[in-house]
């Protein structure tokens, strides 16, 4: 069945009837949690101000020339808003952070030797491999959500991706279907909207969504028990 998106109550999918039993199986509940994706943007977002409050630090100590701080603020401003994202629970949230990470590392190599915001080397006082360990400790430990918890992240496009893509596409059209079609996933089958409705176990009082026409034996997955759907 096709998902919802995290509407309230979130769909079910049912699985095929089984000859034997004539019970339709639900293999899908509700009201799932995105507890996770919210704690772990709020993460981002705290280090984001963190990165953004030292590019502003050295701003007004002067320690460095002003392009390495904007760079800084900058990087800042790209964390928080992909743990924007990665709080509204989409997936691109994490991969705007893996990119962001990947572009710090790269400045942290090439600033390495200097007392910059944009490296943790602080003028080689730190040895290289401990800041390209620290560059691929953080994009590995932003990874590990989608390898640990894919079904807390959605796979649709964020509404800001969307509005940046109809910006690209006013002022170059050429740019916009590119990222256009990096970004969407070619799907193999077409799927045809069913209309649902939602009811309720009888023994258990759980939220379900089943196709508006169905009609027959169901399983709640939440107390394993079946009840008849008319």
């Amino acid at each position: 069945m096709e998902d919802d998106e995290s509407k309230s109550p979130q769909p079910i999918s049912i699985g095929q009837s089984n000859p034997q039993q004539n019970t339709t199986q639900i293999i899908h509940i509700t009201n799932n949690s995105k507890s996770f994706p919210a704690l772990f943007g709020l993460g981002i977002i705290i280090y984001g101000l963190f990165r953004a409050y030292v590019g502003v630090l050295f701003i007004s100590e002067q320690y460095v020339d002003f392009f390495e701080s904007f760079i800084a603020i900058l990087l800042g401003f790209g964390y928080i808003t992909c743990g924007l994202v990665t709080m509204q629970g989409y997936r691109y949230g994490l991969y705007g952070t893996v990119g962001v990470l990947a572009v710090s590392g790269m400045f942290s190599v090439i600033y390495h030797s200097e007392f910059s915001p944009l490296s943790i080397g602080m003028g080689d006082i730190v040895p290289i491999e401990w800041t390209l360990c620290c560059s691929g400790s953080c994009i590995l430990i932003v990874c590990i959500p989608l390898i640990v918890a894919p079904n807390e992240f959605s796979e649709d496009r964020p509404p800001i991706l969307n509005s940046l893509l109809g910006a690209a596409d006013i002022i170059a059209p050429e740019t916009s279907l590119v990222i256009n079609s990096l970004s969407t996933k070619p799907k193999a089958e077409p799927k045809t909207a069913t209309e649902k409705i939602v009811i309720s176990c009888t023994h258990c009082d759980k939220s379900l969504k089943v196709p508006m026409n169905f009609s027959g034996n169901v399983r709640c997955p939440m107390c394993q028990e079946r009840f008849k759907v008319q």
